[in-house]
């Protein structure tokens, strides 16, 4: 799953509702519901992946226990979440990145 929580507390409930009815494994979020600089509101059962000691605008949520996940700090700050995914014979590099559309990017 992909979407962007608008640093919302009832879009977060929706998607912890979300993701427990429908059984997601992953999900890629963009500006998470955040107090105090952390991600919260998301179900503690589930891993949060995020980077960066400033307001985070993007995380990685892993809710299956079956899945390895590890966080790649070297690649990873506030907008910008990399991780590892292993499961079984499977492994894969996740991003979740936020783009603010007033930024310029750079190469």
């Amino acid at each position: 799953m992909q979407l962007n929580l608008q640093h919302s507390r009832p879009a977060t409930d929706n998607f912890n509702h979300l993701m427990t009815e429908d059984d997601m494994d992953i999900a890629f979020i963009q500006e998470p519901y955040v107090y105090q600089n952390q991600v919260t509101g998301i179900l503690r059962k589930h891993r949060i992946f995020t980077s960066g000691q400033g307001r985070k605008r993007a995380a990685i949520v892993v809710a299956n226990k079956l899945i390895e996940a590890i966080l790649i700090n070297q690649l990873s700050e506030e907008d910008t979440v990399v991780v590892e995914i292993n499961k079984g014979n499977t492994k894969f590099i996740a991003v979740s990145i936020y783009l603010d559309i007033g930024k310029e990017t750079t190469n």
